[in-house]
């Protein structure tokens, strides 16, 4: 079997705590490093991070809801790991909100090396709805994610003319490489030549950069539609990554705290990480227990 190293790229915004236990647990689990980017808004929260020999944090970017700037600490993670050069076959995107809710994970990707796991939902053409997020130049104040605020009305709104042709605030930047865009979830687990892939487009492309600069949740189209271009897109498939999303108008959006009774879902089907955990510290302390050396079948057996 083929020897995994990953390097896990975390985004985070709070709760120092959780990451540390998540900074332990992935410790546990496989040979990893763990590159960690704090929203600058809360850059206080740093001195509470442990720090060893396998743990870099660093505090570049104001991360808004739905800004460009989660795509831009992203690629400050990128880039640590790969000048690092400490042999990494994989990377994973995630956020400080994560736990691996199953064991197994890096033997799954020594099955399958060349494997990208990366949710696409589609691809997405002039009459989707999600175009507005490039062919739009979003104001800042409407980055707002109260979802009962009145600017996400505006939001539905402009969206929704412009998937009939109408683009208020039209993005003017052409890119001089076309490319077909598409839309999937933000976090992914990939071989580490794919993330090289993503930088050398980065460099090659600087208008690439340009062009999303004031999109709208650009997380969610800047690396798929780069991955879904590129010579590695035969290799991408289903993510490993369990999230349930809410069923109501104002919760549909987000993903909800993972639950014990999620444990179902996860063993049923192909999971080995998970978000969000937040507030539930019985779900948070069954899956320590359940990824923690020597299992927890005692107290897991039965879920």
């Amino acid at each position: 079997m083929k020897s995994i190293k990953t390097a896990y790229l975390l985004v985070v915004h709070k709760n120092p705590d959780l990451v540390n236990e998540f900074i332990a647990q992935l410790l546990q689990n496989g040979d990893c490093d763990i590159y960690i980017h704090i929203d600058k808004k809360n850059e206080s929260i740093s001195k509470d991070i442990v720090r060893n020999e396998h743990v870099f944090v660093c505090s570049e970017y104001e991360v808004r809801w739905g800004s460009f700037e989660i795509v831009k600490a992203a690629i400050e993670l990128m880039r640590a790991a790969n000048a690092a050069d400490k042999g990494y076959t994989h990377f994973y995107f995630g956020s400080g909100q994560d736990l691996l809710v199953k064991k197994g994970l890096y033997g799954h990707l020594a099955d399958n090396p060349e494997k990208i796991f990366m949710q696409i939902y589609r691809e997405v053409t002039k009459r989707d709805r999600a175009s507005a997020r490039y062919r739009i130049r979003w104001p800042r104040k409407y980055m707002i994610r109260n979802d009962r605020h009145f600017y996400r009305f505006v939001r539905i709104w402009m969206q929704m003319l412009c998937k009939i042709g109408i683009v208020c605030h039209p993005n003017r930047i052409e890119l001089n490489n076309p490319v077909k865009f598409y839309t999937g979830s933000t976090w992914f687990i990939a071989p580490i030549e794919v993330m090289r892939y993503i930088l050398d487009y980065i460099d090659d492309n600087p208008d690439y950069c340009m062009f999303w600069e004031d999109s709208l949740a650009s997380d969610l189209m800047f690396f798929q539609t780069i991955v879904m271009n590129s010579p590695y897109a035969c290799n991408v498939t289903d993510g490993l990554m369990y999230v349930r999303w809410g069923e109501t108008f104002a919760t549909r959006n987000h993903p909800q705290d993972v639950t014990i009774e999620d444990d179902k879902y996860i063993e049923a089907g192909n999971y080995f990480c998970a978000r969000k955990f937040d507030c539930n510290r019985e779900a948070i302390d069954y899956y320590l227990r359940k990824t923690a050396s020597g299992g927890c079948e005692e107290d897991c057996g039965d879920r």
